[in-house]
């Protein structure tokens, strides 16, 4: 018995898997192909319409879509003559917005003609077929709505923070902060007229007192910012009031091309945790050259007084002296780092 039944199922499951055998069985399993159909190109004796586009599928999906951005186009027609500053665009605007109603009821019939005709001139494409893609269309952008408006935000956002950087970092409080420290001429391998000058501080005077300090001095530092230069500071002086004598320099490095570089002093006031603007100085890079041109270049001798230093006005309030010399360090970037007789002794 149980031998009948193996064979049994056996003979079932070959008859299940197996092939046809015939040619007829066979072509019963095969999908139809249809010919392709031979394109005539433009045509202009159809019967049903004297103008034909008999090209690829594809190409008539082109044509309709550039059709129907050209009519979007149109229908923005008085907005875009709004932008422009010739004297036709000014005429046409002056004339289509007194009679928007009358230009949007014209503008739609016209749409509506064009597009019956381009439609009418592709053979592949009919009314029911455009209008079901359309809503197609329109589906899919209302599905993906939130992300085109995320998306949207996200670059308008972007466009007003790099429009408006400037502003914003004044808002900030960071307009003297450099943040990202390179350019597009740093990207391509391009340098600058790079070269290094040296700040001198002699004193500063006229200083009111730090908000909300009322029985303490001002205990009063320099702290200087310049493009890619990291940050200078002073010692602090303490208990120095509203004058303090600095008598202190330091070597920062100057690119003479970019002319937008400023050069920030800030006056500070060191408190028990955190330190507070007193006054500060923004100096451009021609500025800069000019002080340079002063009080370093044309300069023999150099001391800590009057002759040798230029007082400027601080904002809000107070002065500071100062004088700004070049560096040639062009020798000692070529020098050794360490000579014959100041090399290291063996124990």
């Amino acid at each position: 018995m149980a031998t009948a039944l193996r064979q049994l199922s056996s003979n079932s499951t070959r008859q299940l898997y197996s092939a046809p055998s015939s040619n007829k069985t066979l072509a019963a399993y095969m999908p139809t192909l249809e010919p392709k159909r031979e394109r005539l190109g433009i045509v202009f004796d159809h019967p049903g319409f004297p103008l034909r586009f008999d090209v690829a599928e594809e190409y008539q999906d082109w044509i309709l879509v550039g059709v129907c951005v050209l009519l979007c186009g149109l229908w923005c027609l008085p907005c875009c003559c709004g932008q422009m500053k010739d004297p036709i665009s000014r005429k046409c605007t002056s004339f289509v917005y007194t009679r928007l109603h009358v230009f949007f009821c014209i503008i739609t019939y016209v749409n509506l003609v064009v597009l019956m005709i381009t439609i009418s001139t592709l053979p592949d494409w009919t009314v029911n077929e455009f209008l079901l893609h359309l809503a197609m269309f329109l589906t899919w952008v209302l599905v993906h709505m939130e992300k085109v408006l995320t998306s949207g935000a996200m670059l308008v956002g972007l466009f007003v923070l790099v429009k408006f950087r400037e502003r914003i970092a004044i808002a900030a409080g960071l307009e003297h902060v450099t943040i990202f420290r390179m350019n597009w001429k740093t990207l391509i391998g391009l340098k600058g007229k790079r070269r290094p000058v040296e700040v001198f501080i002699w004193k500063l005077d006229q200083l009111h007192s730090a908000a909300g300090k009322m029985l303490k001095a001002n205990d009063i530092f320099v702290e200087c910012h310049m493009g890619y230069n990291e940050p200078m500071r002073t010692r602090v002086h303490n208990n120095a009031g509203s004058s303090c004598i600095i008598q202190e320099s330091f070597q920062m490095n100057i690119d003479e091309e970019s002319t937008s570089t400023l050069m920030t002093l800030l006056v500070k006031d060191q408190q028990m945790i955190a330190t507070q603007e007193v006054a500060r100085l923004m100096l451009s890079t021609r500025e800069i050259c000019g002080i340079e041109d002063q009080t370093g270049k044309r300069r023999v001798e150099f001391t800590y007084s009057q002759d040798s230093f230029i007082a400027l006005n601080l904002t809000p309030q107070g002065k500071i002296w100062l004088a700004i010399a070049p560096v040639e360090d062009g020798d000692e970037e070529r020098a050794p780092l360490m000579r014959d007789e100041d090399s290291l002794v063996t124990c």
